[in-house]
């Protein structure tokens, strides 16, 4: 980024969303060229907190409100989420319109922060786990750090397919480099998320915000976290800590039964810790790996945390925006294990690990 908060505001937005989800979203697409034009919507983003100064906050923010019943937002949001109503351009600047017509419309939402910790994600996660499988890994306890609502706790409960077959709990994701993983799914003694400001599946504001860090022009996404939402009463127990990645870690460990492995777990998680914390929680999970039975692995797009040192990968990402793999097994150091999108939908293992 540059010195000029202004323009990398400007940016922010531009390249919100990556170019391969253009013709997917094309509405949000229009919208993130449109606030990146937008004197109120820089104004806006540059109040944030530097390490919450994501775009996704004000888009999610935006839609928060729409679903809050917002004259004219609810009903422009409404048809786009049924696919109906205005060209993605027209969409755009009537949003605009309303958030320059009350450059306060979004007070309430800038100390947020984005929860989405989208589902999809969870099919590079049970890559992971296969590879791991396939190793000799029989149980497992998981951590996941900045859960949310705690969805992607399940990955080993959840299908994967390269084409989708409709079905709510299906993930769909195509692997890019050789075959998809294979190996047994290893057996998750115990589940645990660990997130500043949790969302609770049973309160109604919680889900809206979930729901409001969707994008609304993609109905799988809605409808997989719906199920997951639904399913999570009668799946496995899961416990969730309210604290900081370097706080609440070590009483999540406690919980665990430390004689089977650890996976500590996230997903474009850290790219909002600040430097520093970046920096600490990189010391904590090396001094953990080295010292415990613990793997950790992460999904987040390296420029964003150079806290936590990203080795080099063996290939350069094959799509713009891509997210690392890395995967650190106990007593090894972190390893580049491929590329995946950002919310899952490909990855590009290293061919070493699927052969």
């Amino acid at each position: 980024m540059s010195d000029d908060p202004r323009r990398d505001a400007s940016l922010r937005y531009l390249y919100a969303i990556s170019p391969e989800d253009h013709a997917r979203v094309p509405a949000y697409a229009a919208l993130a060229i449109a606030l990146s034009e937008s004197a109120v919507a820089i104004d806006l983003l540059c109040a944030v907190r530097p390490e919450q100064q994501n775009a996704m906050l004000i888009f999610a923010g935006l839609h928060d409100v729409a679903l809050s019943g917002h004259p004219v937002l609810s009903p422009l949001y409404e048809d786009l989420r049924a696919g109906r109503g205005a060209a993605p351009q027209e969409f755009a600047q009537r949003v605009i319109e309303v958030l320059e017509a009350d450059p306060h419309l979004l007070d309430g939402h800038i100390d947020r922060s984005t929860q989405t910790n989208e589902v999809n994600r969870s099919a590079t996660l049970q890559a992971i786990l296969r590879v791991l499988g396939r190793e000799g890994v029989r149980d497992l306890n998981l951590i996941d750090v900045g859960t949310s609502a705690g969805l992607n706790l399940y990955p080993d409960l959840l299908h994967v397919r390269s084409e989708d077959d409709g079905q709510p709990l299906t993930l769909v994701s195509t692997s890019l480099a050789g075959p998809w993983p294979e190996g047994p799914l290893p057996h998750i003694r115990a589940r645990v998320g660990l997130d500043p400001h949790p969302l609770e599946i049973n309160n109604e504001t919680d889900l809206r915000w979930l729901r409001a860090c969707l994008w609304p022009e993609d109905g799988r996404r809605r409808e997989r976290a719906d199920a997951v939402v639904a399913h999570v009463p009668s799946w496995p127990e899961r416990t969730i800590l309210t604290g900081t990645a370097t706080d609440a870690l070590e009483e999540a460990l406690r919980l665990v039964d430390s004689s089977v492995p650890t996976l500590v777990q996230h997903t474009w998680v850290a790219a909002y810790f600040s430097p520093d914390d970046q920096r600490a929680f990189y010391e904590l999970m090396m001094d953990l790996t080295a010292t415990r039975p613990v793997y950790w692995a992460y999904l987040e797009w390296p420029r964003s945390v150079p806290g936590l040192l990203p080795p080099p990968a063996h290939e350069p990402p094959p799509r713009p925006g891509a997210s690392q793999i890395v995967v650190t097994r106990p007593g090894e150091p972190p390893r580049s294990w491929g590329w995946s999108h950002s919310h899952g939908h490909w990855i590009s293992f290293d061919p070493a690990l699927t052969a």
